[in-house]
């Protein structure tokens, strides 16, 4: 009997045994596979975060990637989903640099060298296309040599500059004084060519340099001036807050801060190819494509920029064609 006990004990014992080891799990979790990491680098002039941008302003942006198991491989962007490419991506992107060197811009941007292992680059954006009150979402993402991805993303806002809405932009055509009769002056109200002392214009050309033959040279001078009481000043870029252009001035007080600011002009005179002598006031150097004037006329201030100067060889139709925005 005692025989019989220790059988079914030991029995038993070898049971428990085989069931404890037979439910033992013997499998493995998968390795955990560390991707890369971005972000948005919060220096002083970066955006970070969702922003507003007044009309005409760009945006800087500093992005850092660091790798994890394995290498970086490319950054690239979208703008609401879409990614950039070719000459697109010079719409958004004026430069890139990373550790103080240019980069030549890409999208995706491929990473190659000591930069695999992690690097920060700083991108000048344009809000391209962005139309007044509208929102749009710009994702950076940055992907690995296993795949791996990670991804940062801000809003642009654009919204109008606080101030006085301008009343008028428009395009005009200024002739020389010995051009066609009526268009050696220029409306700024209305663009139109009139008469160098027609009371209608605010400025008008200097005419010709009566000591040239214009069958040897040019003698056109290319210069312009104030009249009828108006006073014109060349517009000092220098003195204005940065990004300062004529396509990014949407308000009546931004064209009188260039006016305090510009430069100011010395009276001089205008001659007809005899030689007579017209006095002028607020006489500017020969103008050169993209000078940006002001002329105020009692409470109007009106800022016009020089998109040509056409010389016509053998003519008296040289002319400046300008933009006027008031």
């Amino acid at each position: 009997m005692t025989k019989l006990l220790l059988k079914l004990s030991g029995l038993a014992f070898a049971l428990t045994l085989l069931i404890a080891t037979g439910c033992t799990d013997t499998t493995t979790d998968p390795p955990v596979i560390l991707g890369p990491e971005i972000t948005l680098v919060a220096d002083a002039g970066y955006i970070t975060t969702d922003t507003e941008l007044e009309t005409g302003e760009t945006f800087k942006v500093k992005v850092q990637a660091d790798k994890g198991d394995n290498p970086l491989k490319a950054l690239s962007f979208t703008v609401d989903g879409v990614e950039p490419k070719g000459t697109d991506l010079d719409n958004y992107v004026t430069k890139i640099t990373s550790s103080g060197a240019d980069v030549t811009p890409q999208n995706p941007l491929l990473i190659l060298g000591t930069a695999k292992d992690g690097a920060t680059w700083e991108f000048d954006m344009v809000p391209f296309g962005q139309m007044e009150d509208e929102t749009v979402t710009y994702t950076f993402t940055v992907e690995d040599d296993a795949g791996e991805k990670a991804s940062v993303s801000f809003d642009i806002t654009v919204v109008a500059p606080p101030g006085t809405a301008l009343d008028m932009e428009l395009s005009g055509v200024l002739f020389n004084q010995a051009g066609p009769a009526g268009t050696g002056g220029l409306d700024l109200d209305t663009g139109d060519g009139t008469g160098s002392a027609n009371a209608e214009a605010e400025i008008r050309d200097l005419g010709v340099d009566c000591n040239i033959n214009p069958a040897n040279a040019e003698n056109w001078r290319g210069q312009i001036g104030s009249v009828n009481g108006t006073d014109m000043k060349l517009v000092d870029v220098a003195a204005q807050p940065e990004g300062f252009s004529f396509e990014n001035v949407k308000t009546k007080e931004a064209i009188v801060a260039s006016y305090d600011t510009g430069i100011v002009l010395a009276d001089g005179v205008s001659t007809s190819a005899t030689c007579v002598e017209t006095a002028v006031t607020d006489v500017s150097a020969p103008v050169s494509v993209g000078d940006i004037f002001v002329v105020k006329k009692g409470s109007v201030y009106y800022m016009f920029h020089v998109d040509e100067v056409n010389k016509v060889s053998g003519s008296n139709g040289d002319n400046y064609v300008l933009s006027i925005k008031y």
